[in-house]
């Protein structure tokens, strides 16, 4: 393990490219990236972390040392890192990681035969986040 230098864009200053530094082993994060002290709040919290939303149950056992949770936080910092072509400009100890698995919540819409949509019973998007699975 060791420390990563991750490069993502950061919305608070018009998708300029920022740094997030972080150390697996120590279970820190550092950098410019506007989202950083965020990332650090989150990392000093009791774990599990809950990073639930409507649409899903998510629970971070280990986001400060395990990748597929760390991946979470760059997520909610910058949702287009997880895919191409950003994703392949994230350090080695990302290479065939996913990101950690999440269960729809109980309170996630569901259409008549009980599967997650994204809409409502009028036919409405929901909107960002909604479902996750």
């Amino acid at each position: 393990m060791a420390i990563h230098r991750i490069n993502l864009p950061d919305m608070l200053y018009g998708r300029e490219m920022r740094t997030v530094i972080w150390d697996d082993t120590a279970g820190t994060v550092e950098g410019t990236h506007s989202d950083v002290p965020g990332m650090q709040k989150t990392l000093a919290r009791p774990t599990p972390v809950n990073c639930s939303s409507e649409g899903r149950e998510l629970y971070l056992r280990d986001p400060a040392h395990d990748p597929t949770e760390f991946l979470w936080l760059l997520g909610f910092a910058f949702d287009g890192i997880l895919y191409e072509p950003l994703r392949s400009t994230l350090p080695p100890v990302f290479d065939g990681v996913d990101l950690s698995p999440t269960e729809p919540a109980p309170r996630a819409q569901r259409d008549a035969q009980g599967n997650i949509t994204d809409r409502y019973e009028d036919g409405s998007f929901i909107g960002y986040d909604m479902p996750y699975s």
